[in-house]
């Protein structure tokens, strides 16, 4: 008898749990791989749809991130992850109930069969209400993963932006130049890239891409003005060297004050120059502010690190002092150059004055008449000052302070007229 010698074939009951076993594997590996593409299929959902609706709500994100989202998208959303964890979470425990360790027995694999066949199917309907949920929202999604794509982009760039505005920073630091401004601009650049990091992180994109473009434009000023340092420091160098020089020749033109106020006293009464009786004073009290600044100027000059900014602005306060140091010398010896001018040739004072009397009434023949119409009143009230100016400037012994400031008045007023007439 055949089952008596040779090899004895399998009995019935070792095909059968052969063929379970097999049903069960079968059943774990379609599961395996419905979870795998359910997976796939989610796996940007939650960061697209959370962008969507952070950039909807406007959250402080710029106009440019802004999606316009259905109000459905969050309801929908909240339904299908809500089923998908569940319909996963039972795929997790039902195979976690089946091991896939070898049984004897063929009744538990066909169980592990049929409860992962189950398993399988549901992981396959949840994918199907996947894609119809990434197929109605499609623009929106794509979208959204856009604005996520840019602020992922945006942040490692203010990142670098920032690492080379810190080397521009330490590298003017290492050649004795500072400026406490931008070390506290670069720490707030710092700061804007730590908050858009977080922000991206909670996936917000567009706060994360706003915080990260103004870490970069920081940044970007920063490291700009940092390598402009050393040549600004090598202005303020230069600048100083000349301040020195000036106010050598500031000492000379303040000196040169006393004879002229002595010469308007001797020649003309107090009406004629009043308004710079005091020009000696007030130059002086500049000339001591201009020593003042630039011995501070001399000192952060000397300092181991040059603070490039706060040389800068004592350069410019001597240089403001200075300037009215001129003003005030200017004004005195001036005014008694005019003053001299008018004693010596009132006529020629009145013929400049003439002269822009003829130019303003040429001007306003030039115009449209219900233009020049509008200015016709303000000119002839200028123009019946001239008699009396003329009548003042060739009396025997004529108030020449009285007739130079009716001659600048009556000038000014001209020159005040067609400027309005022009812009109007």
């Amino acid at each position: 008898m055949a089952g008596l010698g040779g090899s004895a074939a399998p009995r019935w009951w070792r095909r059968d749990a052969d063929a379970a076993r097999r049903e069960a594997a079968a059943a774990r590996e379609a599961a395996a791989a419905a979870m795998l593409e359910l997976d796939t299929a989610l796996s940007d959902l939650p960061d697209a749809v959370s962008v969507a609706e952070e950039s909807g709500a406007g959250g402080g994100a710029r106009a440019q991130h802004r999606i316009s989202a259905p109000d459905s998208l969050a309801s929908d959303w909240r339904d299908l992850s809500v089923h998908a964890d569940a319909v996963i979470g039972q795929y997790l425990q039902t195979l976690a109930e089946h091991d896939d360790e070898a049984d004897p027995e063929s009744g538990p694999s066909r169980r592990a069969a049929t409860d992962l066949g189950r398993a399988a199917a549901a992981l396959r309907e949840v994918l199907a209400q996947v894609l119809r949920f990434r197929d109605q929202y499609g623009e929106v999604l794509a979208a959204a993963t856009r604005v996520r794509a840019a602020a992922a982009r945006a942040v490692p760039a203010a990142r670098d932006a920032v690492a080379g505005a810190r080397a521009a920073l330490a590298e003017a630091t290492a050649a004795g130049l500072r400026d406490p401004a931008l070390e506290a601009a670069l720490a707030d650049a710092a700061a804007a890239v730590t908050a858009a990091e977080a922000a991206l992180a909670q996936r917000r994109a567009g706060p994360a891409a706003a915080d990260a473009e103004r870490a970069r434009r920081s940044a970007g000023s920063v490291a700009e003005r940092a390598r402009a340092l050393p040549a600004r420091a090598a202005d303020v160098r230069r600048g100083a060297a000349s301040v020195h020089t000036r106010r050598e020749a500031l000492g000379t033109r303040h000196e040169r004050l006393a004879p002229v106020m002595s010469t308007l006293r001797r020649r003309y009464p107090l009406s004629a120059w009043g308004d710079v009786e005091r020009a000696p004073q007030r130059a002086a009290a500049a000339l001591g502010e201009v020593d003042e600044a630039l011995a501070g100027l001399d000192a952060v000059l000397a300092a181991p690190v040059l603070d490039v900014p706060a040389a800068a602005g004592l350069l410019a306060r001597v240089r403001t002092a200075a300037g009215r140091v001129d003003d005030e010398v200017r004004a005195a010896t001036g005014r008694l150059e005019r003053l001299d001018a008018v004693a010596a040739d009132p006529g020629a004072l009145l013929t400049q004055v003439q002269r822009a009397l003829v130019d303003a009434r040429r001007f306003l023949a030039g115009l449209p008449e219900e233009r020049a119409r509008r200015f016709r009143r303000t000119f002839e009230d200028l123009a019946r000052r001239l008699p009396p100016l003329e009548e003042a400037a060739r009396a025997e012994r004529p108030d020449v302070g009285a007739v130079l400031r009716e001659a600048t008045a009556i000038e000014g007023g001209l020159a005040g007229l067609v400027r309005t007439a022009r812009a109007d």
